[in-house]
């Protein structure tokens, strides 16, 4: 009854997820590249929920003893492997960010010289 009752709960949770993930998209709230991953891994979720006898199968292959627990480990890797690309992706932004910065404080540089010898120029002698 207990496994029963966990089923549900992950099923529901699933499909929460994939309700919340999509109403976000549709709010542009979240960019339908990252909304990707969510999707995947709701969708895996519910489809190991929902096939309780693959899942069943699956478990003891990986050592898992409990099969409702694989739901849990399978959802623990999904957020692992999300959060790993998620700084793959901080990570290249703040390169990014910092080249951009150093640009922008060579051109505001360069625009200083420039207005200075402009300045220079037009002043009567």
């Amino acid at each position: 009854m207990i496994s029963d009752r966990l089923t549900l709960f992950v099923i529901v949770a699933a499909l929460g997820l994939l309700i919340l993930v999509l109403e976000m998209v549709r709010r542009r709230a979240l960019a339908e590249k990252y909304s990707l991953l969510w999707l995947g891994l709701a969708v895996i979720i519910l489809v190991l929920a929902v096939a309780r006898p693959a899942l069943d199968r699956i478990a003891p292959v990986l050592g898992i003893y409990y099969a409702p627990s694989a739901l849990f480990v399978t959802g623990f890797v999904g957020l692992l492997v999300i959060l790993l690309y998620f700084s793959a992706v901080i990570t290249q932004l703040t390169r990014r960010s910092r080249t951009a910065a150093q640009h922008i404080g060579i051109l505001t540089e360069r625009i200083e010289q420039i207005e200075s010898k402009i300045k220079r120029d037009s002043d009567p002698k």
